[in-house]
């Protein structure tokens, strides 16, 4: 009964270790074979309720700057009057503005798998990064409406232009104006301005100016975005033929180009005035690499900005690849159709200078590198003070491959008021054919939040790592013990030593016991006879 106990011990022993040797290559396997991060990735990153992409990007917690750098022109007067041949410009800066990003009125659209939503826009002074109070530290600049409108006089018949010089003495405007920073960025009353509102409100709805109020909260609540989704792939993931880049611009306010630069929806226009295709720069492919152009949009460009791959780096301990804007980013040619749009009556500006003028009420407005960097070099020489270094001034963005979101960028430009053919006035006459540099802007972002970071460092390295210890634990652990249970099942089992030493032990005590039995006898005999002999043995006996 023992033996076959024994046995079937043994046999239950082995049957454990082999179920659990299966058990845990089975699962080993299964996790390389699968790849279940991935899959947990993949759906995490994906914009959909309730993953950890669609919060980050509702709320982005990336914190974005704008570094505004002023030009305080110092000698206005000696200029206009003749007595010096150039103008001096000292910059003045930083001033510092949080942009704070949310995204509202979502709407997934799962026909044509896309998501609309407004973007809107909130800037926060920030005076730890900044040099100065922008309220009260005080320049001179250029009268931007009123140079403008002098600009815009010389195409006019000769009495409207003597009538609009008229006017404009009357109102007592200057070329130049002495203001707080403050007010020159973010808007000041013009009487001018102030005066078309009244006469023109379908074309100037708005009774002051400021530049920075143009160019970046102008509209921030009133856009209606339509974005692209990531690719849809068939059952094997591969991409599905036709099949918009992921994050991609589709339409904003239901337009697919600029209206501005003569885009034509029935022939789908030309990278010079469309933008459907495009990124806003908040979310990107994760699957971009060193072979990828992409092409950042935001109004306040009045166009795209293309970015050439440069460089794969590692940024604070994140892998990154880094992308740069070309030097001819802001050049308009009538022969090349990316850029034709952009000259107006068949002229261009000069190289390097990009008009922005039918985005902002025609106001003869332009953008270029900070400091003409790149520009032709004549726009340099009625200036002293200025200094292109493409140390300085170079446009670059650097993204996260696998998350798809800026880790570092630094986008600079500079805003520009063009002055052309001056007629009938003598006050604007010396800056006739100039194009005034009035601030340049850094949007920067300096580094991902530590969330961010602890997010990307576990799902991208730490859990891949855990994932493979785990699953080739999972498979030495099952090889193991299937080869125990293979030495179970063929190695013969060991004797049993306890009970092999009892039987030994009872075998050589048999023949023995008679002749112990024997001795006890003799020796209890010789004691009785002399207990007989002294009289007690009766008694004795008796007992």
């Amino acid at each position: 009964m023992k033996l076959f106990a024994n046995q079937n011990q043994r046999n239950a022993k082995l049957l454990r270790r082999a179920a659990l040797g299966m058990t845990l290559l089975f699962f080993g396997a299964l996790i390389l074979l699968t790849d279940p991060l991935k899959r947990i990735v993949d759906w995490q990153l994906t914009l959909s309720p309730n993953t950890i992409l669609f919060t980050l990007w509702k709320f982005p917690p990336i914190d974005v700057f704008i570094m505004v750098y002023m030009f305080n022109y110092t000698n206005v007067d000696e200029f206009i009057a003749g007595t010096d041949a150039k103008l001096k410009v000292v910059e003045v800066g930083p001033y510092a503005y949080q942009e704070v990003l949310s995204n509202h009125n979502i709407t997934l659209n799962e026909a044509n798998n896309t998501v609309t939503y407004t973007p809107r826009r909130e800037y926060i002074f920030v005076p730890e990064r900044s040099v100065g109070d922008p309220k009260v530290d005080r320049i001179r600049a250029p009268n931007i409406p009123y140079m403008g409108v002098s600009t815009q006089a010389a195409r006019l018949s000769m009495f409207a232009a003597l009538g609009l010089s008229a006017l404009t003495k009357r109102l007592n405007s200057k070329p130049m104006l002495e203001m707080s920073v403050h007010e020159y960025m973010w808007g000041y009353e013009d009487h001018l301005v102030h005066l078309a509102s009244k006469f023109v409100p379908s074309l100037i709805d708005f009774p002051s100016f400021g530049i920075m109020e143009k160019l970046f909260r102008e509209g921030n609540e009133s856009n209606v975005v339509n974005m692209n989704l990531p690719e849809r792939r068939d059952r094997n993931g591969i991409i599905l033929p036709g099949s918009p880049r992921g994050y991609s611009l589709n339409s904003i306010n239901g337009e697919h180009g600029f209206k501005q630069w003569q885009y034509e929806e029935a022939t789908n226009g030309t990278q010079c005035n469309r933008f459907r295709g495009s990124h806003d720069a908040t979310l990107f492919p994760r699957d971009m690499n060193e072979n990828d152009t992409f092409l950042i949009y935001r109004r306040t460009f009045c166009r795209l900005l293309p970015m050439k791959f440069n460089r794969t780096l590692n940024f604070r301990g994140l892998q990154g690849h880094e992308f740069v804007m070309e030097p001819t980013v802001f050049d308009s040619d009538l022969d090349n159709v990316n850029s034709s749009c952009f000259c107006k009556s068949n002229q261009c500006l000069k190289r390097g200078v990009g008009s922005v003028a039918p985005c902002y009420y025609n106001m003869p407005l332009a953008i270029t590198y900070p400091h003409f960097m790149h520009a032709d070099p004549s726009l340099l020489e009625p200036f002293e003070g200025l200094n292109p270094d493409k140390s300085r001034f170079t446009t670059t963005f650097t993204l996260q491959p696998q998350l798809g979101v800026p880790l570092n960028a630094h986008v600079r430009l500079q805003a520009n008021q063009v002055v052309g053919e001056v007629k009938f006035n003598r006050l604007m006459s010396p800056f006739e054919n100039m194009v005034l540099p009035l601030l340049w802007v850094d949007l920067t972002i300096d580094n991902l939040p530590w969330p961010l970071r602890i997010l990307i460092h576990l799902l991208f390295t730490i859990c891949p790592v855990l994932q493979w210890a785990i699953a080739l634990g999972m498979l030495g652990g099952g090889l193991f013990q299937l080869s125990t249970a293979l030495l179970l099942c063929f190695w013969p089992p060991a004797p049993r030593k306890v009970e092999h030493k009892k039987e030994l032990t009872a075998s050589l005590a048999l023949p023995i016991l008679p002749l112990l039995k024997q001795q006890q006898t003799e020796a209890v005999e010789p004691e009785e006879q002399h207990l007989l002999q002294n009289g007690d043995s009766y008694k004795l006996g008796l007992v």
